[in-house]
């Protein structure tokens, strides 16, 4: 009985051990962040919100000249002209708000479409890297709350989609 016991632990010790050594976890922001793909199409991204600041500076600059001649003209001209100034205002405000809204929105979208680029890239490498490694569980670092430092793969799956980014020439493409 005693030879039973012994040999039934031995054989749940190891598979305990077998399965604590097939689940890791990765950090998936890590990646979208630092990679040289994602520092990439941060750069692209970071270009088109100082195009938007610009004109939405320059947008600002003529709505407040505006503001200012219809005050300083304020006593002068006849209140037909001044409403019609006054519509003109009220029309680059909303327009002005429009491109607002709207280049947020692009901006978004725009932020959206590079992480699921990034995503579609790293899914066939995350398929092939639990493969490789015979890995069967690969868990969101956000989603654990204490986990040992060696099952973290976040590194080595970066270098791979790194690699792959430049195999596939994707950096340098418009």
């Amino acid at each position: 009985m005693r030879t039973i016991f012994f040999i039934l632990l031995y054989f749940v010790n190891v598979q305990f051990t077998y399965a604590n050594n097939n689940i890791v976890y990765l950090d998936i922001q890590y990646i979208v962040d630092n990679s040289d793909l994602g520092i990439y199409l941060k750069k692209k991204i970071s270009n088109t919100q100082e195009k938007i600041k610009l004109e939405l500076t320059i947008k600002e600059k003529i709505i407040k000249e505006k503001e200012t001649d219809i005050k300083n003209k304020k006593n002068i001209l006849k209140k037909e002209e001044i409403d019609k100034s006054l519509n003109e205002l009220n029309s680059l405000v909303k327009n002005y708000q429009i491109f607002r809204k709207d280049s947020a929105k692009t901006i978004l979208e725009e932020k959206n479409k590079y992480r699921n680029q990034i995503l579609e890239l790293l899914s066939p490498i995350l398929s092939d890297f639990a493969t490789n490694n015979n890995i069967n569980l690969i868990l969101k670092k956000k989603d654990i709350l204490v986990g040992a430092k060696v099952l973290d793969i976040t590194s080595n799956v970066m270098l791979i989609l790194n690699e792959e980014t430049k195999k596939k020439n994707l950096i340098y493409e418009n």
